[in-house]
């Protein structure tokens, strides 16, 4: 984090650099008692994340931000970067917990210190981009340089990652989560020249300048209406996880806890709004402590049932158990586990006594009784398990789960048991009962209904189920509608009552609870069902005023207003009736940004005799403008007051509170914009021609979005483009699983372990650069055009080399053969992928023979006569040349070995196992390439390769993913495309 400025400087550092270790005495001391098949979830802890869960059953679709500390102290308190292993697992479980309930989930991931940047923009979650997701985290492993701790920047910037998912219906907030990992609390490095948005004209120079800016920046964050206000008034949940070391002083991370929840702690009060909760805090102190921090994420709206027990010695026993029992209530089933010390074996019990007993040496995947079980150990003392296939006929019954010691020490283990259900609790008259302001005898009906929407018979549930319903308004007031319906009752009439309830927004709780069924074991012991956690659906909802008075929508957004100036918004009417803003009431403001200045909002009606009026079944506007005096960056949220009144004047005017939000933006500097503007126009024609191309080249550069790289070895089947092996060319289940490292800025080279990518700017000085692909002694053609450049030629393709092709190809060689190389953005889908695999087979047929017609044009008297031998990888391998030398031309392939179709590049970062920095080759002569790298993690390092060691000799475990080990092999990441 900070720089060793001065003996104070010194001894903070102290607290926050001690390493992590193993799990220390408290998790020694047992918690709760031993194994109980009905454990109850903590809810009260899990208070922020149940409300996004809820928020998330309602409406079906969510975002997640992942907002990582880069701050250079965790260079000591988190050197495996176990942070990294934490976010993948999160994750991983979000996957599949959206699913298993059929959520539309986003995630983004986004580091902070003494700046904020976004490593992956909002991508959707699901098993073919989880992929996607982990590359981008795997980046974070090495990012930890910075020197700040600045919690303003990172909250900040989360909230402007968030407001590009604002909902578009005016009528709701939308679902949203920050999760946000940090280890230390919020400090700077004193240093010269920097300067920070929330205290201008304040230096950093010394140490008393660094108290003074923690000041400012809590000031800013804690303030009433400040930045922890904005975000809790814009519905969104921040979950806040602290790492800190077992040894030494701890950091203070009251602050950390005061933002993420609300509550006062040491630091004060942080913020106004409390209500609902707007989120959680999570200590952990090593990798253990933070799965099972990130866990409590995984599946928002149903915590986990949390037990704690010792374990079993050399056999299954019964008094270590972690028992659960199933039944067809029950979708999936997620399980985290550990134990206090390393070298346990984890072993799941079904419910007919055979145990499956899981070792990282194991396969990771069985099936027992049609249950499909998959297991991996994100830690040396961890286990984490998914169960499908809830119709299997094993399924039903009782589960347990125990570790086995060696010896009889008083080994303690924990576990985090996710069972989620199939079940969600609906409103059936959703789409055709209006809530009318003091109606005092209301119609609802519920029902239940599975996460594919299939209507459950509630009454034929196997365990016991109950469902209670209430409307909780604005304000937060609660009215009962049901309380514990039981399963045969839960679809009979209720009654809602809104006697005396004001007009506006409101939400309509559905809470389900559901036990299962309860089950003999293998012994034939009666053992209770499990409890599940509450499945809750927070429904949004509008109450309307009375009948005869006009319905207006829920929600104002004023959008984007940039400098000081005015926006304008419309709020829909649905007649009959008359509307209009009640003046002489100012809107109320739950958040401001720093200094905006006294905001104002206005109508086009703002008196009852100069009113909107709209007729019966017609629709119109009330059209509000929101006035901002100050050219300031951050959210203004709120509430203004609409008067509703029947359009003959036969009742009373009501007022509506109707929320609004707008999005402050500071302008360009208009002088220095003017002043820049003034010389390029005066001088712009005396502007020599070098100033030009200096233009072009400093324009000239790859685009630093995520970059996804597969090579492939084909060859031409009369028209017909194949791969080595005769197949038909397609991609296969392991390729583009991993992202090209170190692109996480503009680029003017990329070396693919051989084949380099360079921008040019070409001999013309206006027009844009473009990017030339080549490898020592290849010609070279990109995309359908057959597009090159230079003598060579080398391929040449656009500035944005996301989402394409080029090929290779030795003149020198067979004429039907090639590799092509594909580049696809780290955003591309299934569908881009195949659109690209479509054009490679209806082009390649044409670019080669052109492409070789070229290359033997510069070769001349040197042109090899045509090839009728058999055909060979263009790139070597295969076979060792006479006298071992190294095979020729191949800057992809084995130095040793033929490669196998799909090898790709290596690890994706530098920092993973099994990477060799890049060393510097010496020259070799024309037509000589690199010798190639094989497997990862096997042989010695190709020269030149930045992405991982080469091999003399074939790939061992299997098949090979384009960055690491194959299905077989233990790194191999999950493929993006497949379920």
């Amino acid at each position: 984090m900070n720089a060793t400025v001065s003996t104070a400087a010194t001894r903070r550092r102290r607290l926050r650099t001690v390493p992590i270790v193993v799990l220390v005495a408290w998790l020694l001391t047992s918690m709760f008692a031993p194994s109980m098949a009905n454990a109850a979830p903590a809810d009260d802890a899990n208070a922020g994340v149940n409300r996004f869960g809820a928020c998330l059953a309602a409406q079906h679709s969510g975002q997640v931000l992942l907002l990582i500390d880069e701050s250079r102290s965790l260079q000591q308190t988190d050197p495996q970067a176990a942070r990294v292993t934490a976010a993948k697992y999160l994750t991983e479980q979000l996957a599949d917990f959206a699913t298993s309930t059929d959520a539309n989930l986003d995630i983004a991931v986004s580091g902070f210190s003494d700046s904020y940047h976004n490593y992956l923009g909002w991508t959707k979650l699901q098993g073919s981009s989880v992929g996607t997701v982990n590359s981008a985290i795997d980046q974070l492993g090495n990012a930890n340089n910075g020197q700040d701790t600045d919690y303003w920047l990172a909250l900040d910037g989360a909230r402007q990652t968030l407001a590009q998912k604002r909902p578009a219906d005016a009528n709701v907030q939308g679902c949203q989560m920050i999760a946000w990992f940090t280890d230390g609390e919020l400090d700077f490095t004193p240093r010269s020249g920097v300067t920070k948005p929330y205290a201008p004209g304040q230096s950093l120079d010394t140490e008393a300048d660094r108290t003074a800016m923690i000041a400012s920046a809590q000031q800013s964050i804690c303030r009433s209406g400040g930045l922890a206000d904005q975000l809790r008034s814009s519905g969104i949940v921040t979950i806040a996880i602290g790492l800190s070391a077992n040894e030494g002083q701890q950091p203070n991370f009251d602050l950390l806890k005061s933002i993420a929840t609300g509550e006062p702690t040491s630091t004060g009060p942080c913020g106004d709004i409390r209500e609902p909760v707007p989120g959680d805090f999570y200590p952990a102190s090593n990798i253990d402590d933070l799965l099972f921090a990130f866990d409590n994420l995984s599946t928002p709206g149903q915590p986990p049932l949390t037990q704690e027990t010792g374990a079993c010695v050399v056999r299954v026993c019964e008094q270590a158990k972690h028992r659960f029992v199933l039944d067809s209530a029950v979708g999936s089933v997620s399980i985290l586990a550990a134990a206090d010390r390393s070298g346990l074996v984890p072993v799941l019990i079904a419910p007919n006594g055979s145990e499956i007993r899981m070792q990282p040496s194991s396969p990771n995947s069985v099936t027992q009784g049609g249950v499909k079980i998959d297991y991996r150990f994100p830690s040396d003392k961890s286990v984490s398990i998914q169960m499908s296939n809830s119709s299997a006929q094993l399924w039903t019954g009782v589960w347990a789960l125990v570790f086995l010691a060696d010896s009889d020490e008083a080994a303690r283990t924990r576990s985090s048991i996710h069972i989620t259900g199939d079940l969600r609790p609906v409103w059936t008259g959703e789409d055709t009962t209006t809530l009318h302001s003091g109606d005092t005898d209301i119609p609802m009906s519920f029902a239940i209904q599975n996460t594919a929407g299939n209507p459950v018979d509630a009454a034929g549930l196997p365990g016991t189920a109950a469902l209670t319903t209430t409307l909780v308004t604005a304000s937060g007031k609660e009215i009962p509608i049901a309380a514990n319906v039981g399963k045969d009752k839960i679809t009979a009439p209720q009654r809602l009552n809104l006697d005396g309830v004001d007009p506006g927004r409101a939400t309509l709780r559905m809470t389900l609870a559901v036990t299962t069924a309860s089950a003999r074991d293998s012994t034939g012991r009666t053992v209770p069902g499990t409890e599940l956690s509450p499945s809750t659906v927070d429904l949004p909802v509008v109450i309307s005023p009375p009948v005869g008075y006009p319905t207006i929508a829920g929600r104002v957004d004023f959008g984007t207003i940039t400098g000081a100036g005015s926006g304008t918004a419309a709020l829909s009417i649905t007649g009959p009736g008359c509307v209009w803003l009640n003046a002489s009431q100012p809107p109320k403001f739950l958040a401001t940004p720093d200094d905006a200045g006294t905001l104002t909002v206005g109508a086009n009606a703002s008196a009852q005799d100069a009113c909107v009026k709209v007729d019966e079944g017609q629709t119109g506007n009330l059209d509000l403008t929101l006035t901002a005096p100050n050219a300031v960056n951050g959210t203004a949220n709120g509430t203004v007051i609409v008067m509703v009144a029947p359009k003959d004047g036969s009742g009373e005017p009501l007022p509506v509170e109707v929320p609004f939000t707008v999005a402050l933006q500071k302008p360009l500097n208009t002088t220095n914009f003017i002043v820049t503007l003034v010389i390029a126009l005066i001088l712009g024609p005396l502007i020599p021609l070098l100033l030009l191309y200096l233009a072009k080249w400093f324009t000239a550069r790859i685009p630093g979005h995520a970059l996804r790289a597969e090579q492939f070895r084909i060859r031409l089947n009369g028209t017909t483009v194949v791969r080595e092996n005769g197949a038909p060319f397609a991609v296969g289940d392991t390729d583009f699983v991993r992202l090209v490292p170190a692109l996480d800025g503009p680029a003017r080279r990329i070396d693919l372990g051989g084949v380099v990518l360079r921008t040019r700017i070409g001999k013309s000085p206006f027009g844009a650069g473009f990017v030339t692909a080549s490898a020592p002694g290849m010609a070279g053609a990109a995309g359908k055009a057959a597009q090159w450049w230079g003598k060579t030629p080398d391929a040449r393709l656009p500035l944005a080399v996301h989402n394409s092709w080029f090929i290779l190809h030795d003149p020198r060689g067979p004429e039907q053969s090639a590799t092509l190389v594909m580049l696809v953005g780290g955003d591309a889908d299934r569908s881009r992928i195949d659109q690209l695999v479509r054009e490679v087979n209806e082009s390649v047929p044409t670019v080669l023979p052109r492409l070789r017609a070229k290359a033997l044009e510069r070769l001349g008297d040197d042109a090899p006569p045509p090839s009728s031998g058999p055909d060979v990888n263009p790139f070597g391998g295969g076979g060792a040349p006479p006298g071992g030398g190294p095979t020729q031309g191949n800057p992809f392939g084995a130095s040793g070995g033929a490669q196998p179709p799909g090898q790709g590049y290596a690890p994706p970062t530098q920092a993973g196992p099994g990477y060799a920095p890049p060393t510097q080759a010496a020259p070799r002569p024309p037509g000589q390439a690199y010798p190639g790298q094989g497997h990862p993690g096997q042989g010695h390092p190709a020269p030149n390769n930045p992405f991982g060691p080469g091999s003399a000799g074939p790939p061992q475990q299997g098949p090979s993913g384009p960055f690491g080990p194959g299905p077989s092999g233990t790194g191999r990441p999950g493929n993006p495309f497949q379920p």
